[in-house]
């Protein structure tokens, strides 16, 4: 049993041993637990508290808390982006599919039209045709890509 009392004390002692700082005579500084010279030596005073931020590796708890909640917004800030970027994708997949069929139809056709108000046939010139085509064209290069 006496032999565990000196060798609990012996570890306590030892844990609790200061930190030296010392300078050689070449001028080069060195730490550690046993000094060269006490004369020259001093002793280091380093807080090991929970206060320190020793115990945590990310400092205290308000400061963890504050990054755990930034984490959190830019994670939901990033998730709107995924979605908003979702929605436009789908918009443009629409419109690119409804211009590169309108564009086919207008290719296609031989003569295009337009309706009137009162529902009779109004052909298109050539310089019509023309500015559709290029109308449709440029609705194919905005939104297929």
């Amino acid at each position: 049993m006496e032999k565990y009392i000196v060798l609990f004390a012996f570890v306590v002692t030892s844990v609790n041993a200061g930190i030296y700082k010392w300078t050689d005579a070449d001028g080069n500084v060195h730490f550690g637990d046993q000094p060269v010279n006490h004369e020259t030596a001093t002793e280091l005073n380093i807080r090991t508290d929970s206060s320190t931020g020793f115990k945590y590796s990310s400092g205290n708890k308000s400061e963890r808390e504050y990054l755990l909640k930034k984490i959190e917004d830019e994670k939901q800030a990033d998730a709107e982006k995924r979605k908003k970027k979702i929605t436009k994708d789908k918009k443009y997949r629409k419109l690119c599919s409804n211009y590169r069929s309108r564009l086919q139809i207008h290719i296609q056709s031989n003569r295009s039209f337009s309706m009137s108000p009162d529902g009779e046939r109004t052909y298109l010139t050539d310089k019509q045709r023309a500015s559709r085509k290029k109308s449709l064209s440029d609705g194919v290069d905005k939104y297929c890509r």
